[in-house]
């Protein structure tokens, strides 16, 4: 294949070759040693040696060129073979979960209620016992949340970080396409029921993929270089604290909608007795900063 050309298979095809047990498990050896080749003898040895040598091997070559390469070393995974076997290992496809709620460790901006986590069927929330305020609608695999949760909630933080920090940039975290931006006042948004106490959605969303992300304007300029500077010059890492710790992040208190049309925020953060004002203009840039 040159630069420029594409090869696609559609998702019913995609679907179809892995829709077998043989080949599932196929995927699932090579997907053990990614970096590795692997013989047709090792890998039928490994896969299941009581199947006849040309039943492996047809099964084999239907993966062969959209999940599996053949090379000098053995038979590998292609990219899309092992963002495959990894999405089946974080149990995205094949695993149903569910955790009762417990305690996210935070108590709520608006009652000072106990905020409470949980978990059920790929979707992770943070809720208000006392109000019913919403403050986190994620999903995750099942993966996250098995065996030991001592690490959970600073590991969702993270996720959460990181996948709306592509977002704010505009840049689709499950495809990488472009995200377009619009702001809406939280009455116009159907879902948001239990975010009421919020002012306005910084929404994000993906043409391709159909992906979308609402988030406060705090949340959305959480890792802006004027923010982060801001609390290292008062010897604090806020990349390491909790998003959901940090009021100016979880509600709009600190929030000043200057104008509608077109849409100007001024963003006050505070930390150790000094105050960070932002000036933000209608496509997220810092148009004025001001320390007092």
């Amino acid at each position: 294949m040159t630069d420029g050309e594409t090869s696609e298979t559609t998702a019913e095809e995609a679907f179809a070759l892995v829709g077998n047990e043989l080949r599932a498990g196929i995927l699932r050896v090579l997907g053990e040693t990614p970096h590795e080749g692997v013989s047709f003898s090792e890998l039928r040895e490994r896969v299941d040696s009581d199947v006849d040598s040309g039943q492996f091997n047809y099964h084999l070559q239907k993966l062969v060129g959209p999940f599996v390469e053949k090379t000098d070393d053995g038979y590998v995974l292609r990219p899309p073979g092992l963002a495959l076997y990894r999405a089946i290992k974080a149990g995205a496809f094949s695993r149903s979960l569910t955790v009762e709620g417990f305690d996210a460790e935070f108590d709520c901006y608006f009652c000072e209620s106990p905020v409470e986590a949980a978990y059920d069927d790929g979707l992770f929330t943070m809720t208000c016992s006392g109000c019913g305020h919403l403050y986190a609608r994620t999903t995750l695999p099942p993966s996250a949340v098995e065996g030991d949760r001592s690490e959970l909630l600073t590991r969702v933080d993270q996720y959460n970080r990181h996948g709306m920090g592509l977002s704010a940039d505009g840049v689709c975290p499950v495809c990488a396409n472009p995200m377009a931006l619009e702001f809406l006042d939280s009455d116009t948004v159907a879902w948001a029921d239990g975010t009421e106490r919020l002012d306005v959605f910084c929404h994000r969303s993906c043409d391709h993929c159909g992906r979308e992300q609402y988030m406060t304007v705090g949340l959305a300029l959480l890792h802006h270089p004027a923010v982060v500077s801001f609390f290292h010059d008062h010897a604090v890492d806020v990349t390491a604290i909790p998003h959901w710790e940090l009021e100016f992040v979880m509600t709009d208190n600190y929030l000043t909608v200057r104008s509608r049309d077109p849409w100007e925020f001024e963003l006050a953060v505070h930390c150790e007795g000094e105050t960070l004002t932002l000036v933000v203009d209608d496509e997220l840039n810092v148009i004025d900063e001001e320390r007092s």
